[in-house]
């Protein structure tokens, strides 16, 4: 009686735990054409990391590549500097779009990028902003060093390359350290924005795209481009991105995806 009873608890112990089917994750990382990417019984979706710059632009270019792939895609935005981190410690692959050069040639370093895939993606201007309607308005950088600007919004100008573009143009023009204990270090160029669109700031520096998105702050003036590094936004391939993220790369070469970039105010880099 003692064995029967042993052997049916050993059966019992073998179909919970010995028979039961693996778990099986929505989202499929790998470059296969498994079922994580389209081919399978499950949406595919493709991941993009983009500067928080291309907010807009790359939401709406989302929502088409959806519309005719059929998969889902997912976006991630914030500076530039960040994303590429949380790449470095174990984001799932995908699309990654930088706002600078310097992020994706760290990447590059530290092994995570297809090679060959890295391309110029689209370039972009720096302006001065100030709250809608506001009466100072500068006319130059050198107006910045004026008292009644109590702060300046920028996008962190030693790590979010929207700051450093500001901090470059500012320190040519010979202003920065004097301006420097009135900078607002804002984690990514949309918050800079959003600090002068509350009046929090009466003045800040961001790319042309974002001014040019909101209706609540005016362009003083647009910064001279001899004043900083040419402002590029490098595309590329992190390693291991499945077939619906390399579609997704390729959507976004694409005259369809160029002419949305260009309505927003980008340039051809």
């Amino acid at each position: 009686m003692r064995g029967l009873t042993r052997t049916l608890i050993a059966i019992l112990i073998a179909l919970l735990f010995g028979a039961a089917p693996a778990a099986r994750s929505d989202v499929e990382s790998g470059s296969g054409d498994g079922g994580g990417d389209g081919s399978g019984g499950h949406k595919a979706e493709a991941r993009i990391y983009a500067a928080a710059s291309l907010t807009d632009v790359i939401g709406g270019l989302a929502k088409r590549f959806e519309a005719v792939r059929g998969s889902h895609v997912i976006v991630s935005y914030g500076a530039s500097n960040t994303l590429a981190q949380q790449l470095r410690e174990g984001a799932a692959p995908g699309v990654f779009v930088a706002a600078s050069v310097e992020w994706v040639e760290k990447l590059e370093s530290w092994g995570l990028v297809e090679p060959g895939t890295r391309v110029d993606l689209a370039g972009n201007a720096l302006v001065v902003i100030v709250p809608k309607g506001a009466s100072d308005r500068p006319a130059t950088l050198l107006d910045l060093d004026d008292a009644k600007y109590a702060h300046i919004a920028l996008a962190d100008p030693v790590a979010v390359p929207a700051g450093k573009y500001a901090r470059a143009a500012l320190e040519k023009a010979g202003v920065f350290a004097s301006l420097k204990p009135r900078v607002v270090a804002a984690q990514d160029v949309r918050t800079a924005l959003a600090y002068v669109e509350r009046g929090e700031a009466p003045v800040g520096i961001v790319y042309a795209t974002d001014a040019a998105a909101s209706s609540d702050v005016d362009v003083a003036f647009r910064v001279p481009s001899d004043l900083h590094p040419e402002i590029v936004y490098p595309m590329v391939l992190v390693k291991g991105a499945n077939r619906r993220a390399r579609e997704l790369y390729a959507f976004l070469q694409t005259p369809e995806a160029w002419e949305a970039f260009a309505k927003a105010g980008f340039t051809k880099p």
